[in-house]
């Protein structure tokens, strides 16, 4: 047998001597296709997971998105649970893809630092290691600055350690026993949690060789509906106090406004019951005044709830006020004067017929000269003397009234008179005062109070009736009842004072309209729907006409709602409190200011709570937000709609699996505005916003907005760590992964020819 001489080459190949030159060609091309084969099977393979792993792992929900170059949003599986505590330490610098190829060790000898190179052996691009194993400084080389390097991770399920080294046959080797090398990855520098790979191969003792353990992808991850979603509390408004102003009370608060679309200021009385309340439109505002619903002489307690996406607060805690000072009295009406002079004329008013405050005494003033002016000593009196007028001047008055609670606007000026002109036009009997004419049936009961008269020139009076001038009236009391009269007809009735002696004072007018008034409703119902009851009766006799219906519902605790309807037998009364119980009653209003009695109350009812549907409702309209059709995870953006009832409760819901993102109030126009975000939970894609509340009739209303939910990241496939970003659209993975599907069905194709070609 001849002998072999056996040269280990610069490459690491063997050559052998003593061979037949025929064999030696016979070899060299197929070693040549062997090992261009496995280099593209080695590339196909690098791109099919860098394509398909990712892929396979967004489609488990087990990684985030990230954009590639081009663009495309690609998905990095998110790291497993720890499973060994000898994960690698050394880091690989990623070598351009033009680079040349690294001499690799079959054999699997390691590289300096225990570390080995793609294919068991030391790489050229290696980053080397300092005494502890960490990796040492390295100067970027150009074709990795360029642009991020793909870093795969391992499909869902898969091993994560590097396949065995010196394998030409293991899927995912980087080993090429011919030579050359694929390109190396270099970790993002946040190791995985969970591997079981060894830098040195099973040769290396540091492998524990324990599989992987099982993750469920992140992905599918439930979304608990009961917090998910759910906002802070809002905290009670504080240092609430409270001050008697004229007619009300003005209300201040303290509050950080955190949450809150607008506070409500509710005043008790002493019984407990709700008297009156004030808005504090928003979150700013720190005061209010309450002006209906609290009475001159009394005091109140008061209580400020602060409310927001999150609902109410609780109430603050009470605050006492002083006496409610009363408010100004109305202006005076009807201001005349008489001449009784050449430089004097008498002015005469009549008082306001519900004065807020009550009048302390009348001011009045000539127009054409404030000087001129006259006061009278009380509330009762209602004119007095002007003196000290140019003779053969025009004047008018106008007449203020004085109170407790300040000046009344000035009254309408007077028709003007000359100063000095015939005395014969004026007289000193005083005129009735404060009219009032009440309808009834056929009839009409007029009343008056008697006019200051400390000369005792008042005698009697008359009542004249204009459309009946034979059903005058004269009496010595200041009333009197006009019969005979046609219902449904407007009379125009006068009153004047008659001298106890002679002449008489100037006449006094009101109208009324006698008429039969509508009967009490009868069988009331009610009917309890969302924050909201449907009142339905029988009416009764419509007396001389019927103008509208009201119906009243009234909760033990003061809270209380009014609907009213000009035709039909039913009306809904909104705006209620859900839970509560309500007691309605019904009433008819007559065309000509006779009213029915209140019906008997019907049973009570209880509202029902605005909710929000498990399934996806069908959206009646739809509402929109501040952040248009696309938002982002824990975004926060404004939504507004309109079309409920005033002063209802509205829910934003986010579908398919509703979680309620924001619970508010509309204001009196129906009309809401919410600041809302999307919880972390919710998973990117296309989704439902829903605004859930209630119509005028207290039947369900749904408004909806289409949104799209971006996806969050925070690492990507080709080594960049960016922070969240929204994903973005490009070109599909697809044709990256056809190709290496490709280059690994021709690699091997040539491997299998090179092999025959030994053959």
């Amino acid at each position: 047998m001849r002998g072999v001489t056996v040269v280990v080459t610069g490459d690491g190949m063997r050559a052998q001597s003593g061979l037949t030159s025929s064999a030696a060609g016979r070899r060299g091309p197929g070693r040549r296709r062997a090992r261009t084969g496995l280099a593209l099977v080695t590339a196909g393979l690098v791109g099919l997971v860098v394509t398909g792993g990712p892929a396979f792992a967004g489609l488990m929900g087990g990684g985030t998105a990230s954009p590639g170059p081009s663009g495309a949003a690609v998905t990095v599986p998110a790291p497993a649970p720890a499973a060994s505590s000898k994960a690698p330490q050394a880091q690989q610098r990623a070598r351009p893809s033009n680079a040349a190829p690294s001499s690799a060790d079959p054999a699997g000898s390691k590289s300096p630092a225990g570390s080995t190179g793609p294919a068991g052996g030391a790489a050229s691009g290696h980053v080397p290691l300092d005494a502890d194993g960490n990796p040492a400084d390295a100067v970027v080389d150009d074709a990795t600055a360029a642009g991020p390097v793909a870093e795969p991770g391992p499909a869902p399920g898969a091993p994560s350690g590097d396949a065995g080294a010196g394998d030409p046959t293991s899927a995912g080797s980087s080993a090429d026993p011919s030579g050359g090398a694929a390109p190396s990855v270099e970790p993002t520098g946040t190791e995985p949690a969970a591997t079981n790979s060894a830098s040195g191969g099973p040769s290396d003792g540091d492998a524990t060789g324990t599989e992987p353990a099982d993750a469920e992808p992140a992905g599918d991850a439930g979304v608990d509906v009961n917090t998910a979603g759910v906002m802070a509390a809002i905290q009670a408004p504080t240092g609430v106090v409270v001050v008697p102003v004229p007619g009300g009370l003005r209300v201040a608060w303290t509050h950080d406004g955190t949450g809150v679309d607008h506070y409500v200021a509710t005043a008790y009385d002493q019984q407990g019951s709700v008297a009156g309340s004030c808005l504090g439109a928003t979150a700013g505002t720190g005061t209010c005044e309450i002006r209906v619903g609290v009475a001159a002489g009394g005091s109140y307690t008061v209580k400020v709830v602060a409310y927001g996406g999150a609902g109410a607060s609780d109430p603050s805690a009470p605050a006492t006020s002083g006496v409610v000072v009363a408010g100004p009295p109305a202006p005076p009406t009807g201001v005349h004067a008489t001449v009784t002079s050449a430089t004097s004329v008498r002015v005469g008013w009549t008082g306001p017929a519900t004065p807020a405050a009550g009048v302390d005494r009348y001011v009045v003033t000539a127009v054409q000269d404030a000087s001129k002016t006259c006061a009278t000593g009380d509330g009762a009196t209602t004119w007095c003397p002007v003196t000290g007028l140019e003779p053969g001047t025009a004047y008018t008055f106008r007449v203020v009234a004085q109170g407790a609670g300040g000046d009344s606007a000035p009254s309408a000026a007077s028709a003007p008179v000359v100063a000095g002109g015939p005395a014969a036009q004026s007289t000193d009997i005083p005129e009735p005062v404060n009219l009032v004419v009440t309808p009834g049936d056929q009839k009409l009961l007029v009343e008056w109070r008697a006019p200051w008269d400390p000369d005792h020139a008042v005698g009697g009076y008359t009542v004249h009736v204009e459309e009946e001038p034979g059903r005058d009236c004269v009496t010595t009391h200041p009333t009197c009842t006009i019969e005979g009269l046609a219902n449904g007809t407007s009379y125009t009735v006068s009153v004047r004072s008659d001298g106890a002696v002679s002449g008489e004072s100037g006449w006094v007018t009101a109208t009324g309209t006698p008429s039969v008034a509508p009967g009490e409703p009868t069988a009331v119902t009610a009917e309890a729907k969302i924050e909201a009851i449907t009142v339905s009766w029988i009416a009764g006799a419509p007396g001389t006409g019927v103008a509208r219906f009201q119906a009243l519902a009234t909760a033990p605790g003061g809270d209380h709602g009014v609907c009213e309807t000009v035709t039909g037998n039913s009306c809904t009364i909104s705006g209620l409190k859900w839970g509560d119980t309500y007691s309605v009653t019904v009433m008819a209003i007559g065309r000509h200011g006779r009213n029915s009695a209140w019906s008997e109350p019907a049973k009570v009812a209880v509202p029902h709570e605005v909710t929000v549907p498990a399934d996806l409702p069908a959206g009646i309209g739809h509402f929109g937000g501040s952040s248009g059709d696309e938002v982002a995870p824990g975004e926060l953006f404004t939504v507004t709609g309109s079309g409920f009832a005033p002063h209802s409760t509205v829910k934003v819901a986010v579908y398919s699996t509703p979680i309620v993102l924001a619970t508010t109030m509309t204001d009196g126009a129906g009309t809401f505005s919410a600041e809302v975000s999307v919880p972390e939970a919710v998973k990117g894609g296309p989704h439902t916003l829903v605004a859930a509340g209630v119509d005028t009739g207290g039947e369900p209303r749904f408004l909806t907005m289409a949104v799209t939910v971006a996806v969050e990241y925070e690492a990507t496939a080709f080594g960049d760590a960016g922070g969240s970003v929204l994903a973005v659209t490009g070109d599909p993975v697809g044709r990256t992964a056809g190709a290496g599907a490709a280059l690994v069905i021709a690699g091997m194709l040539l491997v299998g020819a090179s092999r025959r070609f030994k053959h």
